[in-house]
C-alpha cells in the first residue's frame, strides 16, 4: 500500500492494484454464496511508491479481469489465452510468455526452509532489498534484477522439484491447454509473487521493445485470498494489464 499524510494530517492510503478490491467487493455483494463461476473485470488508476522511472510511474492505469470460483486448470488457460490474444492482435514486437507453478501453500513452506538455508550463507553478496527479503519473503530473492543477486542464486534449489502430485497434475494440464491452442511459452522457474495467498499457476508477460521494465501483463492464482479477507474457500485466478507500459510498446 502506498500510505502517507495528507497537508492537513490525515492520513491518506492509495491502491496499489485491484484484485483484493475485487474480492472485497465479491464478497460484500455475497457472491461467495452463488455456485456459479464469475467472470469480472475492472480498470482504473492505481499507485507505486517505488522510485518513478521510464515505464514505471508514480500513478499507472490497470486493466484486469478475474475469473473466481474455479479450481479448474482450464480456467488458468482461459485466462492466459485472452491476455496472449489481446496482446497479439496490437501487433507488440517480441513478446514472450513465462510461465512457472508456485505450488500450494504447503509446497511452499517446505521449500522455503529450503532456500533460507541455501540463502544465509550467502547473505553479504545480496543487495539490500533482498536482505530484507531474505527475511519477510524469501522467494522475492529470486525475482531481483540486481546482477550480483542473480549470480548469488544461480543455483539455489527450483521451487518446481518441490511440488506435491496435485500441483504437479494442475500444472501439466495448464501447459498441454496452452499447447493446444498453439499459444507458444517459456518456463521461468524464478517467476515468483511476494504474496502468500498466491498458489499454482503463475505467469507473465514481456515485450522486447521496453528495455528493463518490459512486463506489461501478469497474473496468477490467488486460491488464497478469499479465507485471509475471512470467508469461505474460494479459488481464482486473473491477470493486470499495465496500460501505460502498453501504450509505449505499441508499434
Amino acid at each position: 500500500m502506498y500510505t502517507f499524510p495528507d497537508r492537513d494530517g490525515s492520513s491518506l492510503t492509495l491502491r496499489p492494484e485491484g484484485t483484493a478490491g475485487v474480492v472485497r467487493s465479491f464478497i460484500e455483494h455475497n457472491f461467495t454464496q452463488d455456485p456459479t463461476c464469475k467472470k469480472l473485470y475492472y480498470i482504473g488508476p492505481m499507485f507505486r511508491h517505488e522510485r518513478p522511472q521510464a515505464g514505471r510511474f508514480r500513478q499507472f492505469h490497470q486493466f484486469g479481469v478475474e475469473f473466481i470460483g474455479t479450481t479448474s486448470p482450464f480456467a488458468d488457460v482461459e485466462v492466459i489465452s485472452l491476455l496472449w490474444r489481446y496482446f497479439s492482435e496490437l501487433q507488440l514486437p517480441g513478446l514472450t510468455l513465462e510461465m512457472n507453478s508456485l505450488g500450494e501453500f504447503s509446497d511452499r513452506q517446505v521449500y522455503k526452509e529450503n532456500l533460507l538455508a541455501f540463502l544465509k550463507p550467502k547473505v553479504e553478496q545480496l543487495c539490500s532489498n533482498c536482505l530484507r527479503r531474505v527475511a519477510t519473503n524469501p522467494l522475492r530473492v529470486l525475482d531481483c534484477k540486481v546482477p550480483q543477486c542473480h549470480a548469488a542464486t544461480e543455483d539455489a534449489p527450483q521451487l518446481i522439484d518441490f511440488l506435491g502430485q496435485r500441483s504437479k497434475e494442475h500444472f501439466d494440464l495448464v501447459l498441454a491447454g496452452l499447447d493446444a491452442l498453439s499459444i507458444p511459452y517459456r518456463l521461468n522457474l524464478r517467476l515468483v509473487r511476494g504474496l502468500d495467498y498466491y498458489s499454482m499457476t503463475a505467469f507473465e508477460v514481456s515485450c522486447s521493445s521496453l528495455g528493463a521494465q518490459n512486463a506489461i501483463g501478469a497474473g496468477g492464482r490467488y486460491n488464497g485470498l478469499f479465507e485471509v479477507l475471512g470467508v469461505i474457500p474460494t479459488r481464482a485466478v486473473g491477470y493486470a494489464i499495465g496500460l501505460e507500459r502498453v501504450l509505449l510498446a505499441l508499434p
